[in-house]
């Protein structure tokens, strides 16, 4: 998102001409064909790239800051809050949990208090065709969503998101008739793969010499596109914070970063609970495509919840409730 290519920026890390894909917007989609609606970033652009090929990019700018970097080093914890590497007792004065998700380091710092949890799941697979749109794609369909983003000239990425851990990939393409017809007979450009997608917010993120920063302090739902932006808004804060010797400052950044992915995550997954309040939302959206752009402006930080506006805020409510004979 663009938000996330601003952070990235200010953390050293540019994207040439040639790296990666830029889109211009989202487009909310109903699966049948009924209704879309889409909206253009007010400011930047957003990038479609392999996640490879971001890492590679992270790896080598954090060389040229001297950072050194043990790959497959094996990490203990100790019961006496020592941490080894390669079974050599590792002294900082620091101690940063970064290891995602299922985090091993934030169950043995003491941060595996939440404060909600709801669980989702994700799968994903590459296919080898030309993106025939400059939006990153939302398809709403029973039980699922599917997010159509391009990663190269001639590459996509499609992932599917379900409250169903059984539901399988191509289910839940199959759903979406107008994917199937694009993807018939193009070659997928490697397996299918698949992870738990959790929305969750910790009770504390920092204590003491320990914190966590990205997944491992909690994550929002993969389609609010950012939860890797997030980590990297909070690898500034927290930066910020050990400079200044003060982590309650990053807590506070980090509760203040979340706040609005968080409220777009209790959004989307109420349109995916509700089938019947998802397909007004969509009709209303689509009839009154202005409020998609602020909601989607308000996400990626262009806009501030006060900046939406409360007759704005009402209006929507008022569209998603009131009889269909309104709409």
């Amino acid at each position: 998102m663009p938000d996330t290519v601003q952070a990235l920026n200010t953390l050293g890390i540019i994207f040439a001409d040639g790296e990666g894909v830029p889109f211009r917007g989202i487009r909310f989609c109903d699966a049948n064909g009924r209704a879309s609606v889409q909206a253009d970033f007010g400011k930047g652009f957003g990038v479609g790239l392999r996640r490879t090929a971001l890492h590679a990019k992270l790896a080598q700018r954090a060389k040229q800051l001297g950072v050194t970097l043990l790959w497959g080093s094996r990490i203990n914890y100790s019961d006496r809050k020592r941490i080894f590497c390669e079974g050599k007792p590792v002294q900082s004065k620091w101690v940063i949990g970064a290891d995602g998700e299922a985090s091993r380091f934030r169950k043995w710092a003491g941060f595996e208090a939440t404060r909600y949890e709801h669980i989702r799941f994700s799968t994903r697979q590459h296919f080898q065709i030309a993106p025939w749109s400059d939006f990153a794609e939302v398809y709403w369909a029973r039980g699922c969503q599917v997010v159509v983003a391009a990663v190269a000239s001639d590459e996509v990425c499609v992932a599917a998101t379900s409250r169903n851990p059984l539901l399988r990939f191509h289910e839940a393409v199959s759903e979406i008739p107008a994917l199937v017809r694009r993807l018939r007979g193009v070659n997928p450009t490697n397996p299918v793969r698949g992870t738990r997608a959790p929305f969750r917010r910790l009770r504390r993120v920092c204590h003491g010499r320990f914190a966590l920063i990205g997944d491992a302090s909690g994550s929002v739902d993969p389609l609010t596109g950012e939860g890797i932006g997030l980590a990297f808004k909070q690898g500034a804060a927290l930066a910020n914070a050990i400079t200044r010797g003060d982590l309650q400052s990053y807590q506070a950044a980090h509760n203040s970063f979340c706040r609005v992915p968080r409220l777009i995550s209790r959004l989307m997954l109420m349109m995916d609970a509700y089938p019947h309040l998802r397909d007004r939302a969509l009709r209303m959206l689509a009839a009154e495509p202005s409020l998609f752009s602020r909601l989607l402006n308000v996400n990626v930080g262009n806009l501030t919840l006060l900046d939406f506006g409360l007759p704005h805020a009402l209006r929507l409510g008022w569209r998603i409730v009131s009889p269909p004979w309104e709409l």
